[in-house]
């Protein structure tokens, strides 16, 4: 939820500046519903599933993720920085994008409070 909201925040401004408002929060919501159905949904299935089956009392909690998604969050994280940094993308780009991927990302934290709350954890 904490990088969801850091996203948003990050593309807000752009988001707000543009004018277009009906066309961004299309866009906005495309890309919520793309990552939040098609990835991150996925990998919050995918590590809840992982966690349940491990019969340690106790997890690191850099264990929480496995190799391959830290690897995604980089690689995304470096990705924006450097899409921002040199201007790769028009500001409205940046805006949409952002805010439907935050949103995305916070979505599927909460969905992990969910599971968390509601397992025999």
């Amino acid at each position: 939820m904490f990088a969801g909201t850091m996203v948003i925040e990050t593309g807000l401004p752009y988001f707000i500046n543009q004018g277009r408002y009906i066309f961004s929060v299309f866009l906005a919501a495309s890309v919520f519903s793309v990552f939040y159905f098609f990835i991150f949904s996925k990998l919050v299935e995918k590590h809840t599933t992982r966690i349940s089956k491990d019969n340690r009392e106790k997890m690191f909690v850099m264990e929480f993720f496995d190799r391959k998604s830290y690897l995604i969050m980089v690689v995304m994280i470096l990705g924006g920085i450097t899409i921002r940094k040199f201007s790769l993308l028009p500001a409205f780009d940046i805006g949409f994008f952002y805010v439907g991927i935050g949103l995305a990302l916070f979505s599927c934290g909460i969905k992990f409070v969910y599971k968390f709350k509601t397992s025999s954890l």
